[in-house]
């Protein structure tokens, strides 16, 4: 069992079970030096005069970002290349450039200013994703059922993003 974003990977569909989790809202990250820091929400423009950090082709996440910068005919200018939201985190904090990332609550809001985004650009979903012909034992299929129903009754049912 895996949380993860939904795979691109087509020849796997028909061998993995997928179940939508949650979304997570996608945000802007600056350093606090970063003249954007001092607001509360940012648009890609003015993001775009800065230097990215990003998610790398092996991310989940990239065909999303990609899409969305290509939709608001934005070309970010890609400093450096990262799979693992936290390292990415590390280099906007050393003031290396600026990210969009989705939503880290378990992120120390000490590391790096975190903004909304005033462009309406959608979500990142998360899903629970396994093998279809794995067996899953009782600890495992407890742990998913408690995940699916925390999941509903903090985040789906309110209409709430993480």
């Amino acid at each position: 069992m895996v949380l993860a974003s939904m795979l691109q990977r087509q020849d796997i569909k028909d061998k993995i079970n997928t179940f939508h989790l949650v979304d997570q809202e996608i945000l802007a990250a600056v350093p606090f030096e970063n003249p954007l820091a001092k607001q509360k929400d940012v648009s890609l423009k003015e993001l775009v005069q800065y230097l990215f950090i990003y998610y790398s082709e092996k991310s989940g996440l990239r065909p999303q970002l990609d899409q969305m910068f290509n939709k608001a005919n934005i070309k970010p200018k890609i400093l450096i290349e990262a799979v693992e939201d936290h390292t990415i985190i590390g280099f906007v904090h050393w003031n290396y450039g600026v990210a969009v990332v989705p939503n880290l609550p378990q992120l120390n809001p000490n590391e790096v200013k975190l903004l909304h985004l005033k462009d309406k650009i959608g979500m990142h979903p998360i899903y629970i994703i396994t093998k279809s012909d794995h067996f899953l034992p009782p600890a495992v299929n407890r742990f998913n059922e408690f995940v699916q129903k925390y999941c509903y009754q903090n985040y789906v049912s309110k209409d709430k993003l993480i």
